[in-house]
């Protein structure tokens, strides 16, 4: 960095009045060519950003997590603005997930998006957003995609869920159920993601798991140690819930158990529930269909190898 250079500071941000250096956290940008894009500009996100909290709300169902995300304080990202006016963000999560949403203007420039993304210094394991600027990004990585798909939104409210579907007995998980639920979710990471159990971190594994006991996170089904289905809420706040993880063990399968189990979170629910499924799951979405959820839109998943 330049000892020169007049600082001015802005929350956790640390911005240069040559407008060339910036650093946040331990990441230490050049923004030089990040000015402009064919037209585009990059800005930092912001605490309860006003911009990007409208950018996600008009974004509808693919906005949720964001939203969620942007209210509770977490807004690592970047905002993009066309000739002044926004038209779009890129919002890094904790989990090290990526969600990029834009408008029609940026129609015709999606790989100068992409770039700006990957030149921004911010790491990310997979992302969410619009198939020609998820493909750009999925291009020249080092290892092979351990998925690169389209998925399929859907959403559902309390009153379209079937009342013959909703279970009294659902319960958050204890302790003893750790096991299962870790058991659950190496299943899941690879039928889902093509991640192999052996390169699933159990200490990371049952720091997760722990923490979305204790944070009352999860919900299943089953008896305490020897639970048959279980789902997670990703995310929850003024957007809505998102519902994530969603998964039955096979010796439980054909009961309709996990279609039961999300049936009974949209029933409890105040607002709009959402959650996103591969588009080829057939099995998966007919679940969520009878659970009374509906199809609204569709995006591209990326997960680095």
């Amino acid at each position: 960095m330049r000892g020169s250079a007049r600082k001015s500071y802005v929350s956790k941000w640390l911005l240069f009045s040559n407008r060339t250096e910036l650093l946040i956290g331990r990441w230490h940008w050049n923004l030089e060519h990040l000015k402009n894009i064919v037209g585009l500009h990059a800005h930092p996100l912001s605490k309860n950003d006003a911009v990007g909290l409208a950018l996600a709300e008009a974004s509808g169902v693919h906005g949720v997590y964001v939203h969620n995300a942007l209210a509770e304080g977490l807004h690592d990202g970047l905002l993009f603005s066309l000739d002044g006016t926004p038209c779009g963000l890129a919002w890094f999560g904790p989990r090290g997930n990526l969600v990029v949403i834009t408008d029609e203007r940026v129609a015709g420039r999606e790989r100068s998006v992409a770039e700006l993304i990957k030149t921004c210094g911010w790491p990310w394991r997979i992302v969410l957003g619009e198939s020609a600027i998820v493909d750009v990004l999925g291009e020249n990585l080092p290892r092979t995609p351990l998925a690169h798909r389209n998925q399929v939104y859907y959403v559902g409210v309390a009153a379209d869920a079937p009342a013959k579907l909703v279970r009294e007995d659902m319960r958050l998980p204890l302790p003893l159920d750790r096991e299962r639920l870790a058991r659950a979710t190496l299943a899941l990471n690879a039928s889902d993601l093509n991640i192999a159990p052996s390169r699933v971190d159990r200490r990371w594994l049952y720091k997760m798991i722990d923490e979305r006991v204790q944070g009352g996170s999860t919900r299943v089904l089953g008896p305490t140690g020897g639970l048959w289905c279980k789902l997670d809420y990703g995310s929850d706040g003024p957007g809505g819930p998102v519902i994530e993880g969603v998964f039955t063990f096979p010796d439980r399968r054909g009961r309709g158990l996990g279609t039961e189990l999300v049936a009974t979170c949209i029933s409890q629910a105040k607002l709009p529930v959402c959650l996103h499924v591969a588009e080829d799951n057939r099995a998966a979405r007919s679940a969520y269909e009878r659970a009374g959820m509906r199809e609204v839109s569709t995006c591209r998943l990326l997960l680095q190898g």
